[in-house]
């Protein structure tokens, strides 16, 4: 989540909705329909997120080498 997005989303309570916020994404309207307390997730329900951020640093790392090779 985004940082933004998760500071609006901290100060709600179930059923109310924020203000716009604006990101690097765009403008967001977050609205609380639930809280749970915090947990650890299990490895597989961790996984797409993991996958994400890997696939997200190998594209990074090769924007950074075609960058770099045509300087």
């Amino acid at each position: 989540m985004l940082p933004v997005v998760f500071a609006a989303a901290q100060g709600l309570r179930p059923g109310e909705s924020s203000a716009s916020v604006r990101s690097r994404l765009g403008f967001h309207i977050i609205r609380l329909t639930e809280s749970r307390p915090a947990r650890a997730l299990t490895f597989e329900e961790a996984r797409p997120e993991i996958a994400a951020l890997l696939a997200n640093l190998q594209r990074a790392a090769a924007i950074a080498t075609l960058v770099a090779a045509m300087r």
